[in-house]
């Protein structure tokens, strides 16, 4: 025991001295807490808190999101906060938005190292939480305590992420109300939209209004189960059926899916390929949910996640082929499963850990399933209208085929009188549509030509519109003999923002920085090119030393005063110029101009950067 204490109490003093601190003052009262966490991954799935109090064999990794996002995985993860109370408000709820977390335990560790420990989660009844609440809610009394250490382990079949949030009493009130309206109005309109359509198949007999119904309680009890209402009021006190629920509506949703999009556009006779390959998943589906009782819920949960998005792909691409053979009631069916795949899609991404959880990655399924379930309301009605306008069209159709019949005697003699005129117009108006065939392939000739000189990062000049410009100018200039400056830029650290922040922030950069030359350097006769993956070429014909000098001055503070913000980062970029300004003497030799600028701009580079570099003239340029 002494030796657990002492433990403990270096922890707290190591902890203090590394551990990210989060200060609670007076002037709110909620604080979202996710991107002030460490975590660490506990691949032994059973590493004991001494260990980590101790951080013996632990590799912290800081948050770079406001929710961590993990995706899934087998191992379990541990995270660690440390507050620091400066706040007179006393007591405080940290309140995790994310029902579905198996293995839950939390610990305090106060200032003088005593453990307060919360073991909850779904491998618990429901009356085991802290708070009777569907998320996860902890009460924390801060009175007496200027500081606290707080440890949260996480593992089981779900993904791991971690949308936590500090709420104040009053704060946390008005958060569930808003939050508990809203998933009202969705559980009532799909409660809504299955009786009503229920109700039509009472009437109708239409198999379709039957599978609409058992897909939209699927999806429905889906969202129940996700948002943890199933949990706090259908059945609190059966664990086992509490971790099998996900995974068993995932399968029914596909399973009723496959029902319904084949009904609503008899795949099976009109698309025989689709059909199966539809029944294929159905089967898989069916298979899963036989045998989930003996499965581990991570592969069900992967495999559902799977399976869904080539079965709305299948959907999608039935409703097109459709629509495009004439069904205007394929069109809304379209569109609502082209929203539910945007909506699928986000919250797939989310729960593999490949995009960061927002509001609209963790709903997206939610707001996609309200706008699709009203779409496929409107197709259901508009497939009745469907069939009734189809008898009506087949009794007027047998009735033009009579006209028709009368009518095709008088123009067979009507053909015979034209016949001659139409050729004549025909040979006409061929040769008038192959002249203008002519002229659009000219177009689209120019049109590529200016692609190909153009890069497609940036928008400037690419390499090829840089050497044929370059060599352009250079035997211009020397047959005017005048002179020609080029000043090459070159992004610094490009490599470190590519590997920090990833492609598209590096790309963002190149385009601020083309943005900041195109404004600086405004002649028609110059011209700005990016010829590297961070290198730009300026080239500045009938221009001295002494102007290009004053220009790439003012490139290197308009790029280093200003930050580069794309929301969730900022960065501080700075170039490396070179400059060679030269009067050619002799045509053709304008690639010993880029090498002088540069071997000026690796100059720059070394020096550190944010810096100009004037070449060294070849007397036998100059």
């Amino acid at each position: 025991m002494a030796k657990l204490l002492l433990w403990i109490l270096l922890a707290c003093v190591t902890n203090a001295a590394f551990a990210e601190r989060f200060v609670l003052n007076n002037q709110q009262d909620v604080y979202p807490l996710g991107i002030h966490f460490r975590w660490h991954w506990d691949k032994t799935t059973q590493q004991p808190l001494d260990d980590i109090l101790s951080e013996r064999g632990v590799d912290w990794h800081y948050a770079s999101k406001d929710v961590p996002n993990l995706g899934y995985s087998q191992h379990a993860v541990w995270f660690h906060l440390r507050l620091d109370n400066k706040s007179r408000h006393p007591h405080w709820f940290l309140h995790i938005d994310y029902p579905l977390i198996r293995d839950l335990d939390v610990y305090f560790v106060d200032e003088n190292g005593e453990v307060d420990s919360v073991h909850t989660g779904d491998r618990f009844e429901f009356s085991a939480r802290p708070l009777q609440h569907r998320n996860f809610i902890f009460p924390m009394d801060l009175s007496n305590q200027k500081s606290v250490d707080v440890y949260i382990r996480i593992h089981g079949p779900y993904a791991i992420q971690l949308p936590i949030t500090l709420y104040g009493e009053q704060a946390l009130v008005e958060q569930d109300v808003t939050a508990t309206f809203l998933h009202g109005l969705f559980f009532g309109f799909v409660l809504l939209m299955a009786c009503y359509n229920f109700f039509l198949f009472a009437s109708t007999r239409e198999a379709a209004y039957l599978y609409y119904v058992l897909f939209t309680l699927s999806i429905g009890g889906l969202q129940l189960v996700q948002q943890g209402f199933a949990f706090q009021f259908l059945w609190p006190n059966e664990v086992w059926l509490q971790n099998k629920a996900t995974g068993a509506f995932v399968q029914l949703s596909l399973i009723s899916s496959f029902l319904f999009v084949s009904s609503f556009l008899d795949l099976k006779n009109q698309l025989p390929l689709l059909y199966r390959s539809h029944f294929v998943i159905a089967l898989i589906s069916v298979f899963l949910l036989l045998v989930m009782p003996w499965m581990d819920e991570l592969w069900v949960m992967q495999l559902g996640v799977a399976l869904s998005l080539p079965s709305t792909f299948i959907a999608i691409f039935g409703g097109l082929f459709m629509w495009r053979k004439g069904r205007n009631n394929a069109r809304l069916f379209l569109i609502a499963w082209c929203i539910f795949l945007v909506g699928v899609f986000l919250l797939a991404l989310n729960k593999l850990g490949v995009v960061p959880r927002t509001f609209f990655t963790e709903h997206g399924a939610e707001i996609g399933t309200v706008v699709e379930l009203a779409l496929l309301a409107f197709a259901l009605a508009g497939r009745i209208n469907h069939e009734r306008d189809r008898r009506i069209a087949l009794e007027r159709h047998a009735r033009e085929l009579e006209s028709r019949a009368l009518a095709s005697k008088e123009r067979a003699l009507e053909l015979e009188k034209l016949n001659s005129e139409q050729l004549e117009r025909s040979v006409r108006e061929r040769t008038r549509d192959l002249h203008k065939a002519l002229s659009d392939l000219s177009l689209m000739n120019r049109q590529l030509e200016q692609l190909n000189l153009r890069d497609s990062v940036t928008a400037v000049g690419n390499e090829n519109c840089f050497l044929s410009t370059l060599q352009k100018e250079w035997d211009r200039a020397f047959r005017r003999s005048e002179s020609i400056a080029l000043i090459v830029v070159e992004l610094d650290g490009y490599r470190e923002i590519l590997s920090g922040y990833g492609e598209v922030v590096a790309d963002e950069c190149l385009k601020n920085v083309a943005g900041i030359l195109e404004r600086l350097i405004s002649r028609p006769s110059d011209c700005i090119t990016r010829y590297g993956d961070k290198v730009f070429g300026v080239i500045l014909p009938s221009t001295d030393e002494k102007g290009a000098t004053h220009l790439a001055g003012q490139v290197i503070h308009g790029v280093s005063e200003r930050e580069f913000d794309f929301g969730a980062v900022s960065v501080k970029a700075t170039v490396s110029i070179g400059m060679a300004c030269v009067q050619p003497k002799r045509p053709n030799n304008h690639k010993d101009l880029i090498e002088m600028a540069e071997s000026a701009v690796y100059i720059a580079r070394d020096n550190g950067g944010n810096c100009v570099q004037v070449a060294a003239v070849n007397p036998l340029l100059n």
